[in-house]
């Protein structure tokens, strides 16, 4: 995913977290169970983020490298766009 794509959710596609912090990407007929991480960076797609914006935020959330970041939720976004989950 390009650095200024803004990616939001496909439709009838949404973020559910449970009281008990679980997190759950619902889509038409089914629902993907999400890690920690994943979740962290689904949240923070709106339809306004940049992928790049995302990727600043999960870097300083999980201390981790930019490019590491980068390359984690790309792959996560990567299959999502795939499945039509996430649009560009």
């Amino acid at each position: 995913m390009k650095d200024d794509a803004v990616p939001r959710f496909g439709k009838g596609v949404r973020l559910r977290r449970d009281a008990n912090g679980s997190a759950m990407l619902l889509v038409p007929e089914t629902a993907l169970e999400l890690n920690e991480s994943a979740a962290a960076a689904i949240e923070l797609v709106d339809g306004q983020r940049t992928f790049r914006e995302i990727v600043d935020a999960i870097t300083e959330r999980f201390e981790v490298n930019s490019a590491l970041a980068r390359e984690d939720v790309g792959d996560l976004f990567g299959r999502l766009v795939e499945r039509g989950f996430i649009r560009e």
